[in-house]
């Protein structure tokens, strides 16, 4: 099957995302208000806005559930474009989102939220579509919330056994969170752990991933608490950045799935703070990393 189709779908996708004079544009709003009408009127947001509009009368509430909307409805598109040894390699970009989906809904059943109250509001991820979702929500203990999981090759039942023995003991939510990201992350080399094709860019993906994740820590741990939230977010944002431009470079491999996977992301995280600027009144300022340029790293090689 090859990437020819995939990436040709991808190409059409990237051009509708949103970019940062558009997403600036929307900060410059009045109200919350006023940005879920802009957003209405892109052919990229409008069937996402229509699917949120039922959630309330917020629009605060509305826009933020929409972002996350669009993050499931654009990476869960990506695995059926691909065949083969190429959907793994897919799958592994962006399982992340599914582990993030996950560990939010296991904080919820910890802190008391019903089933019912969960299921309703929850938003799929990547491989877990909205009936798994859905399953792991209403599930009456955490053995059945992990088979979704164990299903789709997330996690291994070994994992899910861990998991489970786990939350059961002291540690609790800590080394349940722990011990998820640890299964996704074995699974997302698992999938790339194979010979030839495109499974050493894959490879070196994953590693830059990697460093890019303790360097933040790092940055985070040397940074005071008043600054470590938005230097998290804008690290983040420039390792994404440096990400979406491998699919200007390779857009016949995978570099434009990771490209447009990172573009989703990056974008995500301008337009939570386009929201905050509009609800907290926010300075231009303060918005002002996150709409900036950020260069390619020189050491990351492609």
């Amino acid at each position: 099957m090859g990437y020819d189709y995939g990436n040709a779908r991808i190409a059409a996708m990237r051009g509708r995302l949103l970019d940062r004079a558009a997403i600036s544009r929307l900060g410059e709003s009045a109200t919350a208000s006023v940005m879920v009408t802009q957003l209405e009127r892109s052919p990229d947001w409008a069937p996402i806005m229509t699917r949120v509009a039922p959630l309330g009368t917020d629009p605060t509430v509305a826009l933020e559930t929409a972002v996350e909307y669009h993050r499931s409805a654009r990476l869960g598109a990506l695995p059926p474009f691909y065949g083969g040894q190429d959907r793994r390699f897919v799958e592994a970009l962006v399982m992340p989102l599914d582990a993030e989906r996950v560990a939010a809904l296991f904080r919820r059943r910890r802190a008391g939220e019903t089933a019912e109250a969960i299921a309703s509001t929850a938003v799929p991820g990547a491989l877990l579509d909205a009936s798994a979702i859905s399953a792991i929500a209403r599930a009456p203990g955490m053995g059945a919330a992990l088979r979704p999981l164990v299903d789709r090759e997330i996690i291994s039942r070994e994992e899910a056994i861990q998991i489970v023995a786990a939350e059961a003991s002291e540690a609790g939510s800590a080394k349940v969170e722990s011990l998820l990201q640890s299964a996704v992350d074995r699974a997302r080399w698992e999938r790339v752990d194979v010979r030839g094709g495109e499974a050493e860019a894959m490879r070196r993906l994953l590693r830059y991933e990697r460093e890019a994740r303790e360097a933040t820590i790092i940055e985070l741990n040397e940074a005071g608490p008043t600054i470590a939230t938005v230097l998290e977010r804008t690290t983040r944002l420039a390792t994404l950045d440096a990400l979406a431009a491998l699919g200007r470079r390779d857009p016949l491999g995978i570099g434009a799935v990771a490209g447009y996977v990172s573009a989703v992301e990056a974008q995500a995280i301008r337009l939570r703070a386009m929201i905050a600027r509009v609800r907290a009144r926010w300075s231009a300022e303060e918005t002002a990393p996150y709409l900036a340029r950020n260069e390619r790293p020189t050491w990351l090689e492609w």
